[in-house]
């Protein structure tokens, strides 16, 4: 005779059980979203944003629009998964690209560097149907641009950074500094004390060539990228004409950008 069988629901998490399993998440993937935590944990999202809170207060991570980024020590090479990332601050990131764009004026060249707030620029200006000769290192925002007939678009060929769509390395950089535009688009992994710093030495070294190529340089940076300076440093934010981030920067930052006599601009999520 077959015995009856009978389901086993599986045994609901300690609240530090579920803390430890969140860490974990991070240590892996340097930033995380609530869906994804959510089917990870099988918890709802309430109790994922009241986990969030805790680990927040004890300075582990850091809160964002959407999920957490695991804060990282000084000189960090750490980067986040690029798929984990540019789910983070969607909305933020999204308003801080149409101001860009918003700022573009037909018939300019304009590089556009690589990253995800960046790519919503280029959304934008696809959006605006603006006719422009657009250069970028980035394959994501090329194929964009690209389905604009108004833009023509010029792809740096290089060597594609594993797990990205960056192109990098000495030909690339070349061809950098070769370049005269009227504008620079540029994001950043982290703005610490007025200095922006990258993860890898190659990436650093393509900023650092975009910004002296263009004549006006724009910093697009939501508020979660001013944190602990990352591995390679490659400029001060004094290089830039304007910085375009949204309304969660921290007052006290907000203010000392000021001081700086730069032209800040902090938009608000969604619009």
């Amino acid at each position: 005779m077959n015995k009856p069988t009978r389901s086993v629901q599986p045994t609901a998490l300690l609240p530090a059980q579920r803390r430890d399993r969140i860490v974990a998440f991070l240590q892996r993937h340097g930033a995380v979203t609530l869906q994804q935590l959510a089917q990870a944990l099988e918890v709802s999202l309430s109790t994922l944003r009241r986990d969030l809170d805790g680990l927040e207060a004890e300075g582990i991570l850091s809160r964002t629009h959407g999920g957490a980024l695991l804060r990282q020590p000084q000189y960090s090479t750490f980067e986040p998964d690029p798929s984990a990332a540019s789910a983070l601050s969607p909305q933020e990131k999204r308003a801080i690209g149409v101001a860009a764009a918003a700022g573009l004026r037909p018939g300019q060249s304009v590089i556009f560097d690589s990253g995800s707030t960046v790519l919503e620029a280029a959304r934008a200006a696809v959006e605006r149907n603006l006719p422009l000769v657009a250069v970028t290192n980035d394959l994501a925002i090329a194929q964009v641009l690209g389905t604009s007939a108004a833009i023509r678009v010029h792809v740096l060929g290089g060597q594609l950074r594993p797990g990205s769509h960056t192109l990098t390395g000495p030909g690339m950089i070349e061809q950098a500094h070769a370049l005269r535009a009227d504008v620079v688009l540029l994001g950043a992994h982290a703005v610490t004390d007025g200095v922006l710093s990258e993860t890898d030495a190659d990436v650093a070294a393509v900023k650092r060539a975009f910004v002296a190529a263009a004549a006006e340089r724009r910093l697009l940076v939501d508020a979660s990228k001013f944190r602990p300076r990352a591995f390679m440093q490659v400029c001060e934010i004094t290089a830039f004409d304007e910085v375009i981030s949204d309304q969660g920067l921290p007052p006290g930052q907000a203010e000392a950008l000021r001081e700086l006599d730069l032209a800040l601009t902090l938009v608000h999520a969604g619009g």
